[in-house]
């Protein structure tokens, strides 16, 4: 029994350190910017983003979404799918504030591929804790 143990024990530590591993090439955090998806989400909130439902399936419409910025090369924009085109291969992409936000109404559809992350939930701050 006590040779089980130790053994039970690294077993359980590498469990850990692969699902560790493995949790970081699909799970990020991100800090909101802007107020372009007010009052969903406000500047400051802090979100876990996650990108492995894009690999089995498309985005949804209403789902919150990080994508790439069609103006700007590295740079990663917020928004709710609107909507997803029949043929499947891109989405528009808007803000919740129309008023403060620049989205797919003026760049237009983005390609699915520039679709990176799923805004899972906000951890941040305590008060608004939920899932999204």
């Amino acid at each position: 029994m006590s040779r089980r143990r130790p053994l039970l024990a690294v077993l359980g530590a590498g469990a850990g350190i692969a699902a560790g591993v493995a949790a970081s090439r699909w799970l990020d955090v991100v800090e909101v910017h802007g107020s372009s998806m007010t009052p969903s989400l406000l500047p400051g909130d802090r979100l876990v983003v996650e990108c492995r439902s894009f690999s089995l399936r498309a985005p949804r419409a209403g789902e919150v979404v990080l994508a790439a910025d069609p103006r700007e090369s590295g740079r990663e924009l917020i928004k709710r799918v609107f909507a997803v085109s029949e043929a499947g291969d891109v989405a528009d992409l808007r803000g919740d504030a129309p008023d403060e936000s620049t989205d797919s109404r003026e760049f237009g559809a983005v390609p699915l591929s520039e679709i990176r992350w799923r805004a899972a939930l906000r951890y941040w701050p305590p008060q608004r804790v939920g899932r999204l």
